[in-house]
C-alpha cells in the first residue's frame, strides 16, 4: 500500500480542528481598569518626584532641631539676628570704638582693620572694633531711614 490513505473527515470535526480555539485567560479585567491603574501609577509617580525636589525645612540656630548659636548674636528690628565678632579691647575700656562693615569678599572672622594693627597699638589706643556683615547693616540702615 504504497498509497496514501483517505480517510474521511466529518464537516463537524474539521470545523472543530480548523476554528480558533476560545482562550481563557486567568486574568481577566473589566474595561476601563487598565486606564484607571496607569492613571493612579501616574499620579504616584509625580507625587514621588513632587517630593523629592522639594528643600528640607529650615534649620534655624538656637531652635531645637536646628545647629546651636556659636557666635554672639543681636536680634534687628525686623526679626533677624546678627552676628557679629568683637576685636582689640573690652568695650568698656575703649576709648575709641570701630564698626567694621565687611563687603561680600569676607566675614565677620576678617576683620581688615583689626588685622593690619599691631596687638601693641590697639591696646595702647584703646580700640574697640565689632565687625558686622554688609547684608545685615544695609537692611538696618533702611529700615532707620524708613522712620
Amino acid at each position: 500500500m504504497a498509497g496514501g490513505v483517505n480517510r474521511k473527515i466529518s464537516a463537524a470535526s474539521a470545523r472543530a480542528h480548523t476554528r480558533k480555539s476560545n482562550q481563557s485567560t486567568s486574568f481577566n479585567l473589566p474595561p476601563g481598569v487598565f486606564q484607571k491603574i496607569l492613571a493612579v501609577l501616574f499620579v504616584e509617580i509625580f507625587s514621588w518626584i513632587y517630593q523629592a525636589i522639594q528643600p528640607p525645612p529650615p534649620r534655624i540656630c538656637g531652635s531645637p532641631n536646628g545647629p546651636t548659636v556659636t557666635a554672639p548674636r543681636t536680634k534687628l528690628r525686623d526679626g533677624r539676628y546678627s552676628a557679629y565678632k568683637e576685636h582689640g579691647v573690652p568695650r568698656d575700656v575703649a576709648k575709641y570704638k570701630i564698626i567694621y562693615v565687611h563687603g561680600f569678599n569676607s566675614g565677620r572672622h576678617n576683620a581688615s582693620v583689626a588685622a593690619t594693627l599691631s596687638p601693641e597699638v590697639v591696646e595702647e589706643l584703646g580700640i574697640y572694633i565689632v565687625s558686622l556683615t554688609d547684608q545685615v547693616m544695609e537692611k538696618v540702615i533702611l529700615i532707620q531711614n524708613e522712620q
